[in-house]
């Protein structure tokens, strides 16, 4: 590669060698050092109780956790697994630059890491220990299987054990996220947009390749038969509190908006300008056809979704995933690449000031509950316990799913139970039959309350508040009631 290669040989990889070092020194800092935050603990409570499936997500991310508690309830067993995928994620990055550069993959890797690594989508959702720093990883493996089938079947009409191992590989990355099912259709646009694969519609293996990552759903459906479709109810009506049949266009902005801020503006010039216009190498070219589809189908998806709903920026993930391997050889100017380094950066130093320190926005006087509400649960979880001695309770329980497993977690026990009225997983888990006539310690906080709780018991008392402070300033507090005489929960 000559032309093509040149501006990726004139980044400024001595930057991006030292940017890769600081972000990864960061992502190590965050997981050390952050406390679980609330979905994460709420997926680790799913490790220790595994079941076909669950009612928000598949369950092949549930099933690692379970796995990684062998090593005990801490943080290097609920977050290895994200430092296990980014080593892979890289790799597979290395595997794209030694086919894009072959002379010096180096030149094309070190700056493509260092943007990954630098945009906030990216960081973000790879030290938590959410589902998709797995999604990341295998969504990329199976595109590269695609890529290489491609390449074969270009040359011979061969190649296609590529073509099952990156269906099976799709197919784990369905049973990880149900969003890796807009790689899928992206990959099936690109075997139509993409003119010397055409001939493969023609075949039976690629119809049996798709078979492959359908059955490999067989555990989510199983559960799904056995529940009554429950997750495909939450999913298209119970999370969004019902039909979606109103029309909420300002959503479109909210989820564009975000999108560029988590993206970063600086990458979409290049971005555009791989919309543009190819590289002239044959990979490039190839993977470029492969990313722009996916980024079509997943973007055009959810744009449609949230004219309906409100859609997050983090759920279009696999849109720009296959982008960030290749972006640098179309990022053109000099200062981009570093207002991009820049920007990574200074987000990241904003993570770990929210997510170790304290939120940001509670020292000047804001409330950021999602991120306030990860401080403090050891200091919760050891009063509970002395508590627990105080009082003659049956149980355990918070005022919301991701507190529950918060409290659970630095308890270290899965039986906490959670009462809330948001259909959630712990409503598979707790029996109430087994309880009725219980008292029960109850966690709250000023936000959530207790009012869906009180009709629950016959009285509930306000024990104590527990206040985490820092800088002077209450950032959390959690509040225990005693609950006694159990009734039940409602049939949902």
């Amino acid at each position: 590669m000559t032309d093509a290669g040149g501006p990726v040989v004139r980044r400024p990889v001595r930057l991006a060698q030292a940017a890769v070092a600081v972000l990864l020194v960061i992502k190590l800092w965050m997981t050390v050092m952050a406390p679980p935050v609330g979905d994460e603990a709420y997926y680790w409570m799913w490790g220790q109780k595994p079941g076909w499936s669950y009612l928000d997500h598949p369950p092949l991310h549930a099933w690692l956790l379970g796995l990684m508690s062998v090593f005990g309830w801490n943080m290097f067993s609920l977050r290895a697994l994200t430092w296990a995928t980014l080593a892979g994620t890289l790799w597979i990055f290395w595997l794209w630059a030694k086919r894009l550069r072959p002379d010096d993959p180096g030149a094309w890797w070190w700056p493509g890491a260092a943007i990954y690594l630098a945009t906030p989508l990216f960081f973000t959702m790879t030290w938590l220990a959410f589902h998709d720093h797995l999604l990341i990883f295998l969504c990329l493996a199976s595109a590269t299987g695609f890529l290489l089938f491609a390449e074969k079947w270009e040359a011979d009409s061969k190649g296609l054990p590529w073509l099952y191992g990156a269906a099976a590989l799709l197919g784990l990355a369905v049973l990880t996220k149900y969003n890796a099912v807009l790689l899928g259709i992206g990959v099936a646009l690109f075997f139509i947009a993409h003119r010397p694969l055409r001939s493969a519609w023609r075949s039976p293996h690629l119809y049996l390749a798709a078979l492959l990552a359908v059955a490999m759903q067989a555990p989510v459906i199983w559960w799904n038969l056995a529940e009554g479709f429950a997750s495909v109810n939450f999913h298209l009506s119970e999370r969004w509190g019902g039909p979606l049949s109103r029309l909420r266009p300002l959503n479109v902005l909210n989820f564009t908006a975000l999108a560029l801020i988590f993206v970063s503006p600086f990458l979409f010039p290049a971005i555009w300008g791989m919309v543009r216009r190819p590289l002239g190498q044959p990979f490039a070219d190839r993977a470029r056809i492969l990313a722009l589809s996916v980024l079509g189908v997943s973007s055009l998806a959810l744009l449609a979704l949230s004219l309906f709903a409100e859609v997050y920026f983090y759920w279009n993930i696999v849109a720009f995933l296959l982008l960030m391997p290749l972006v640098a050889g179309w990022m053109q100017r000099r200062w981009l690449m570093l207002a991009q380094l820049a920007y990574g950066l200074i987000f990241a130093l904003l993570s770990v000031v929210n997510f170790t320190i304290a939120p940001v926005t509670n020292l000047f006087g804001g409330n950021d509950w999602t991120v306030a509400s990860t401080y403090g649960w050891p200091q919760v979880a050891s009063r509970v316990s002395e508590l627990k001695r105080e009082h003659d309770v049956g149980f355990v329980a918070a005022a919301r799913y991701t507190t529950a497993a918060q409290l659970g977690f630095a308890l270290h026990d899965p039986d906490v139970a959670a009462i809330a009225d948001r259909h959630d997983q712990y409503d598979y888990w707790f029996d109430p039959e087994a309880h009725l006539g219980q008292s029960a310690l109850i966690v709250s906080d000023p936000q959530i309350g207790v009012r869906q709780i009180e009709p629950y018991f016959d009285s509930l008392e306000r024990l104590e508040d527990i206040a985490f402070e820092r800088f002077g300033k209450v950032i959390y507090r959690a509040r225990i009631y005693l609950g006694t005489g159990f009734r039940g929960l409602p049939q949902r």
